[in-house]
């Protein structure tokens, strides 16, 4: 008879990491064939896309002329079928002395013409017979022009009325291409007298921000009218995410000095000299915004529950009891920051704080786009691969009409807002955590503010979900409202996904802190993103993809459980390092035996994979370089027949914008997840990863480092799994370390 587990993690159980050995990596198997035609390519096929050319090329011509030294861009609308790279046109490019300039959305290959190119794209589309030609003309739709229109994010006068506009450059494949490109803008500017801040980028040439009320008509339209020029846009405005309410006297408890919390950065509106019971938490001070600017509210709130959430509510069971000291970094004005000034200043405040390994952004801009990653999104990435951090992210808050209830029955302006949209970020949503009268949702449910995903291109987000604080009928703050310290050090209530969090954070330093000084290993933030994400699936239900877009993986329960099993389950964490054209497998699998009945295993697995992979802001929808595809199955021969995710399952095939949508190609976190209450035979099992390139992406520097994690866990409770997984681990002779080097701070 099996026994209960117990339904808390255990100490005695600490996840086993299974180190990276070359001899896992090997061949796969071959396959494919030549290039097919998609569509016929007869003579009239060949007319109508000439024709689509003529037109585009009319709207560049004027500018190329205007600018010899600068190519422009034409757009090669992609036939569904024809968005994997498999089908990309690139020997027509080649061909036709077309440069690639990147991606725009999801269908839109972008291509650098100048008036040559453009008569030698023309007759190769009239007569050029190889068959790779008629393959690649059959995957292009039409060609367009990335002209002004295009340009600008919003007309011309929106753009000058909103003032402080941004300038983004194309980064050609020719790199001598590209800085030609910057000369000729910088030219241009200097002889209109245009005066621009200039905003250096990780990847490509920099950004450049201008005062556009300050330009005569003459000068702006000069500037649209650029051909090097991928996009004029508006510079976001940042708002914190949080709203207060009534007071209520309190302190907050001190440290205790041999504790050693870990350090956080909270990049905000600082924090107040009285809050009194705050200050023995704050481990050190960065400021970038005078003290007339700011009124410290927001910014003590957030810092408050690092420093002990759970103290501050009632010790709310939801809530960790992990807590943190802070490096309080004054960066945000109270009212609204500009988003470049804000990158600016956390660049420098990263660069000061080299100590400080994850950051809390309790902030939000405008809502995001479907098809491409928003810039403020594109610099926190480079932020956190530049100084080797985690930023923790609100998903930000909606506040529109009508009021969102649950479950969600209206289709709503409610997208995440940016940078929410991060790929190397966690981004935290809002759940409720209290029932009260008047309140909008029930404890459990994500509240009416908590903006929603999935992020550009169907990128899973939010990650995780948190304690927000309830909302009150008609739109107020309750009973229900998270308690947060004010800056006269007492404790207010208030609610929004700035405050969802910062409870995020906390875990994630802790967990960062109890993996730190493990022999032969290096904490990397993809890991503790990855454990962090997988305690949340480990301890919220399987969520349908509609609920998906509300609580991301689910509420992580506390930091002990992002790195210990219960009884019942059996966690595995692997470091892959993967190459295209070659593929990681660990075999045999070791099964725990109780899981096994009549040959069958019987159980739940989850597994979670997450990855930093090259990223390209210039590739619009396809910012994302390169893509890991996960398989748990059985070995038959030297193939593996996956069952999670399970082969033919939507997603798994087809087109190229189905796997984006339903299995998540291309997101740098992967989710599978399986029950088998019946069992699935197999002998011998088996975890696989493969990884893949975008088009035109250059080889990989170094392998892509994939954090994997598989969770079996048993569907009966059965008490036995985690001793039987690790017998069966040491049977399989696979060489592995507990993964944990200290148990989380509690205290």
């Amino acid at each position: 008879m099996a026994t209960r587990g117990t339904n808390r993690a255990s100490e005695a159980n600490p996840f086993r990491w299974i180190a990276f050995r070359p001899e896992d990596r090997s061949a796969p198997e071959g396959g494919g064939g030549g290039p097919k035609e998609l569509v016929p390519v007869t003579p009239q096929y060949r007319a109508s896309l000439n024709a689509s050319l003529a037109a585009a090329s009319a709207a560049l011509l004027p500018e190329i002329q205007a600018h010899p030294s600068t190519p422009g861009v034409l757009i090669l609308k992609l036939r569904d079928i024809a968005v994997a790279k498999t089908h990309r046109p690139n020997t027509l490019v080649a061909e036709a002395g077309l440069q690639p300039a990147g991606v725009g959305r999801i269908d839109e290959m972008l291509v650098a013409a100048n008036a040559a190119s453009i008569l030698s794209f023309s007759q190769t589309i009239l007569h050029r017979q190889t068959q790779a030609i008629k393959a690649n003309l059959s995957a292009i739709q039409r060609i367009g022009a990335w002209d002004s229109q295009r340009r600008m994010e919003v007309p011309a006068e929106q753009l000058r009325a909103h003032g402080s506009i941004l300038l983004s450059l194309f980064r050609y494949h020719a790199t001598d291409a590209t800085a030609r490109n910057l000369d000729v803008l910088r030219l241009l500017m200097q002889q209109r007298n245009i005066q621009a801040e200039v905003i250096p980028q990780r990847w490509g040439p920099p950004v450049f921000r201008i005062d556009a009320q300050g330009l005569s008509e003459e000068s702006f339209a000069a500037l649209t009218k650029f051909p090097g020029l991928r996009a004029i846009f508006r510079e976001p405005i940042a708002f914190p995410s949080a709203t207060s309410g009534a007071t209520l006297a309190g302190p907050l408890p001190a440290p205790i000095p041999e504790a050693n919390h870990p350090i956080v950065g909270v990049f905000d509106t600082g924090t107040a000299a009285n809050a009194l019971s705050l200050r023995p938490w704050i481990a050190s001070t960065d400021t970038y915004v005078l003290a007339i600017d700011t009124d410290y509210v927001h910014g003590t709130a957030v810092a408050s529950l690092v420093a002990g959430g759970r103290l501050l509510n009632n010790d709310h069971a939801l809530i960790s009891h992990t807590r943190c000291m802070v490096h309080d970094v004054c960066a945000m004005e109270s009212g609204f920051a500009k988003t470049a000034d804000l990158v600016l200043r956390l660049g420098r405040a990263m660069a000061l704080a080299p100590q400080v390994k994850v950051w809390n952004l309790s902030l939000g801009s405008a809502p995001i786009s479907s098809d491409e990653f928003s810039w403020f999104a594109q610099q926190l990435d480079a932020l956190s691969d530049q100084h080797g951090v985690l930023c923790v992210i609100a998903a930000g808050n909606y506040e529109g009409t009508p009021r969102r209830g649950w479950p969600a029955t209206a289709l709503l302006d409610d997208r995440l807002s940016s940078p929410g949209d991060s790929v190397r970020s966690l981004t935290v949503g809002s759940v409720a955590h209290l029932d009260g009268p008047g309140a909008l949702v029930n404890a459990g449910e994500p509240t009416s503010y908590s903006r929603r995903g999935p992020g550009p291109v169907f990128t899973p987000k939010p990650d995780l979900v948190h304690a927000g604080g309830g909302v009150h009928a008609p739109w107020a703050a309750g009973l229900t409202s998270m308690q947060v310290l004010q800056p006269d050090n007492t404790v207010g209530s208030g609610f929004g996904t700035s405050y969802a969090a910062p409870l995020v954070t906390g875990l994630a330093a802790h967990v960062w802190q109890s993996l730190d000084g493990q022999p032969n290993f290096t904490v990397k933030p993809h890991m503790v993103k990855a454990l962090m994400i997988h305690a949340a699936r480990l301890a919220s239900p399987d969520y349908a993809a509609a609920e998906r877009r509300y609580f991301g993986a689910g509420v992580p329960s506390d930091a002990l459980a992002t790195l210990y099993d219960r009884d019942d389950c059996f966690t595995l964490m692997f470091e892959v390092m993967v190459v295209p054209g070659y593929k990681w497998r660990k075999t045999p699998y070791p099964i725990p035996e109780v899981l096994m009945r009549n040959g069958r295993l019987q159980a739940e697995v989850i597994i979670t994979a997450v990855y930093s992979p090259p990223l390209d802001p210039n590739s619009g929808a396809e910012y994302v370089r390169a893509n890991a595809n996960v398989s748990f199955g059985v070995l038959n021969g030297t193939r593996i027949s996956g069952k999670v995710p399970l082969e033919g399952e939507t997603g798994t095939t087809g087109y190229e914008a189905t796997q984006i949508e339903f299995g998540g190609k291309w997101s740098p976190v992967k989710l599978h997840r399986k029950s088998f209450p019946v069992g699935v035979a197999g002998a011998q099992w088996a975890i696989q990863v493969e990884a893949l390139l975008r088009a035109n992406e250059p080889p990989l520097a170094e392998p892509l480092n994939v954090a994997l994690l598989v969770s079996l866990r048993a569907l009966d409770g059965n008490g036995g799994v985690n001793g039987s997984g690790i017998r069966a681990l040491n049977s399989a002779n696979w060489l592995h370390q507990t993964l944990p080097t200290r148990v989380p701070v509690t205290v």
